[in-house]
């Protein structure tokens, strides 16, 4: 038997290892504070998140395993080298990398939809524990970058 590794707060994890957690973590949380979740529903197992996921359009193609990775690095890039808003940027991971529409990403990382709509659009001010929340599934969170983009490009040569 294979034993499994403790993922450690540095290790790279993939959206589908971090849609677990939180899941799992959601289920525990609901569990112990259920009044806290009245503006959203509870999440669904992931099981059924997976074999639910609805493709964001009637028209657009479900993302295939190996187009994910590489187009989640380039949204990345062009989120950290200010080419794409934080909301735009969002919207591209959820739709391109997960193929989910916005009811099924919102009930996952428990917003509402209407939040995760207004942080898409770039409109409302959301703390930096919401907008977390919301970039967690891609191993994203709110820090400090440089504003020159001279200096983003010397340090992604060095």
């Amino acid at each position: 038997m294979k034993e499994k590794k403790t993922p450690s707060h540095n290790d790279f994890h993939s959206a589908k290892e971090t849609i677990q957690r939180i899941i799992k973590k959601n289920e525990t949380n609901n569990t112990h504070h259920p009044a806290s979740f009245t503006e959203v529903q509870t999440p669904m197992p992931m099981d059924v998140a997976l074999s639910s996921r609805k493709r964001v359009s009637h028209k657009s193609k479900p993302v295939s395993t190996l187009d994910r990775k590489p187009a989640m690095n380039s949204i990345i890039k062009d989120l950290v080298f200010g080419t794409l808003t934080q909301g735009a940027a969002l919207k591209a991971l959820r739709v391109e990398v997960l193929g989910l529409k916005q009811e099924a990403y919102a009930n996952l990382v428990s917003v509402s939809r209407k939040t995760l709509s207004e942080i898409e659009n770039d409109k409302g001010n959301y703390s930096s524990d919401i907008i977390n929340k919301v970039f967690k599934p891609f191993g994203l969170k709110v820090g400090l970058v440089p504003t020159s983009s001279s200096l983003m490009t010397s340090l992604f040569k060095e």
